[in-house]
């Protein structure tokens, strides 16, 4: 753990940081797209997706190669602020089974490095990524459990615990001072936190859609907008 009160007081004050409670946890969320555990050091990243430009490169679509660049820059300058005990990556981590093999070697080596200087790094599997690829240092799992909370990617019914979960890549829209913003979200209720995607080229899914209200309500959640690095609680 690299923060303390007074780097705390003042992202506070720039709304680059909320503080939300869940499961007995006081979470803080970064308007990064990160959600940070004091109690136990860790920091919850999910949906990095990497290498998806590359992916939809190949069908055709004339994106830029940067978006894998641009993820692991900005995690990079996360992980310099928290310096976390344990990084939880909530699955997609990767686009696809071939990502590594269209990754540049520079990222690749970045990408190694951010691990390989955490104390532990845990790749929860995703519907993208059911397996780790070769080569990739840190531990894959299936999902991790924390005092009355499990952290995995989707989310289970009729699940006893409080679940962490991504893949649904949250975003709202809402007025704030009679102008219009949208951008991507937390969001959460007593016993669902679905977390924002990380990934440079990650769309998302409005937390008004009907499959988002069928797992939670209007309400009983609370949302929190990422813009420009600010957070807003709407």
């Amino acid at each position: 753990m690299a923060i303390n009160d007074t780097w705390l007081t003042q992202q506070l004050r720039q709304r680059q940081l909320s503080i939300t409670k869940f499961a007995n946890h006081i979470w803080l969320l970064d308007a990064r797209g990160v959600a940070y555990l004091p109690a136990c050091d860790w920091l919850i990243v999910s949906d990095l997706h990497l290498e998806k430009g590359s992916y939809l490169r190949s069908f055709g679509n004339p994106l830029p190669n940067i978006d894998s660049t641009a993820t692991l820059l900005r995690l990079e300058r996360i992980l310099e602020d928290y310096q976390p005990s344990r990084v939880i990556s909530l699955g997609d981590s990767f686009h696809d089974r071939h990502s590594m093999s269209r990754m540049t070697k520079h990222d690749k080596s970045h990408l190694s490095d951010l691990v390989n200087n955490t104390r532990q790094w845990m790749w929860v599997e995703g519907n993208h990524d059911p397996e780790l690829p070769a080569g990739i240092p840190g531990e894959p799992c299936e999902e991790i459990h924390l005092d009355g909370i499990v952290f995995r990617h989707e989310p289970q019914q009729n699940e006893s615990k409080a679940q962490v979960i991504g893949h649904f890549h949250p975003k709202l829209r809402t007025r704030i001072s009679r102008r219009s913003y949208s951008g991507k979200s937390f969001v959460h209720n007593a016993t669902l936190f679905i977390m924002p995607a990380f990934g440079q080229f990650t769309g998302g899914l409005n937390i008004d859609d009907e499959v988002m209200l069928s797992l939670l309500s209007k309400k009983e959640r609370n949302a929190f907008m990422l813009y420009d690095e600010i957070i807003f609680k709407v």
